[in-house]
């Protein structure tokens, strides 16, 4: 299977080469060090697997936990599978986990043969201290990796949000592992770049909070959010490392100011996969517009707005969603 060239290069000093902080000592350079931090086993990994495996049962999802090595990035990732059929490959996105696409691994099941891993830093996947990680490389590393370790030779990505940018750019790297690509809910970064609002205050975790943040930005009805959806998203976003993931993230993309997806749309001409961007009317984090205009820029794509629903399309429209992905991805 193909992956990442490094030019020769170990992982460690490919991170090197992109870290302003590598210091010379004794006419060498040092590398910084490795930015993985493995999964701790511990009472908080025990409430995620039950909260997981209570968010599976509601969507009827027969899933099986998978855990995959990807060298070039020296850890361990851990993937759901379930189904039988074409391979489809969901990248969750934001801080989330992959268990939160339960309601579409459960409409699609019985078609196709669908894999969702925990990105790093997210659910049963290591985590990772971003801080000197190149982005996109990593991005395009990790599904790289993941697909490799699958044995898939070619096929469809689901992605939202971060995950759609990382579906994205490895669709743009690597096309001819890309059956078809589906973006659901804005991609990460569409905007055009600027300096942003600053973060608010970390609010202490709780299932209430969780609630509250999904009310406030995530969907557009938080009342058909079900509860084993939130629950599982509060067990993720307590166990350990998965703050510092999420922090460090955040603090090395803002760190360079990079535009993220909007930084693509030069090479959009180029994106080969037959691409269906899926957008919410209220998704807070950008209007259907800019899914448009991605559309009108790559040469096999189209984008379909979905009313009434937010960032998490799929849970505030969960039939429409599948519908719209299951006719894509059959369509010859």
């Amino acid at each position: 299977m193909s992956a990442i060239n490094f030019s020769g290069k170990t992982r460690r000093e490919f991170v090197a080469g992109f870290s302003s902080a590598a210091i010379a000592v004794s006419g060498l350079v040092a590398a910084p060090p490795d930015p993985i931090i493995p999964l701790i086993p511990g009472p908080e990994v025990d409430a995620y697997k039950k909260a997981q495996a209570r968010s599976l049962a509601k969507f009827k999802v027969s899933a099986q936990s998978r855990y995959v090595k990807i060298p070039m990035l020296s850890l361990t990732a851990h993937v759901l599978e379930a189904g039988h059929g074409d391979p489809v490959v969901f990248i969750h996105g934001g801080a989330a986990t992959a268990v939160q696409f339960a309601p579409m691994l459960g409409a699609l099941q019985s078609q196709f043969h669908t894999f969702a891993p925990d990105r790093p830093g997210c659910g049963l996947t290591d985590k990772i201290d971003y801080r000197g990680v190149p982005f996109r490389e990593h991005a395009v590393a990790f599904v790289t990796g993941v697909v490799d370790a699958l044995k898939l030779r070619k096929g469809a990505l689901v992605g939202n949000s971060m995950g759609g940018y990382w579906s994205l750019a490895f669709a743009l790297a690597r096309p001819e592992r890309v059956a078809k690509l589906v973006l659901i809910g804005e991609v990460a970064g569409s905007s055009p770049p600027g300096p942003g609002a600053p973060r608010p205050p970390r609010k202490e975790a709780s299932v209430e909070n969780t609630r509250a943040g999904y009310g406030a930005v995530l969907v557009a009805n938080v009342d058909r959010v079900p509860q084993e959806v939130l629950m599982a998203d509060y067990a993720g976003s307590v166990l350990p490392g998965a703050a510092q993931s999420w922090d460090t993230m955040l603090e090395e993309i803002g760190r360079e100011r990079r535009g993220l997806t909007y930084a693509l749309r030069p090479e959009l001409k180029n994106l080969r996969p037959e691409t269906l961007f899926i957008w919410g009317d209220k998704d807070t984090f950008g209007p259907p517009t800019l899914g448009q205009e991605m559309a009108s820029l790559a040469p096999h794509a189209r984008c379909e707005v979905i009313r009434g629903a937010g960032h998490l399309v799929w849970l505030d429209e969960p039939e429409q969603c599948a519908k719209l992905i299951i006719s894509f991805l059959k369509r010859t």
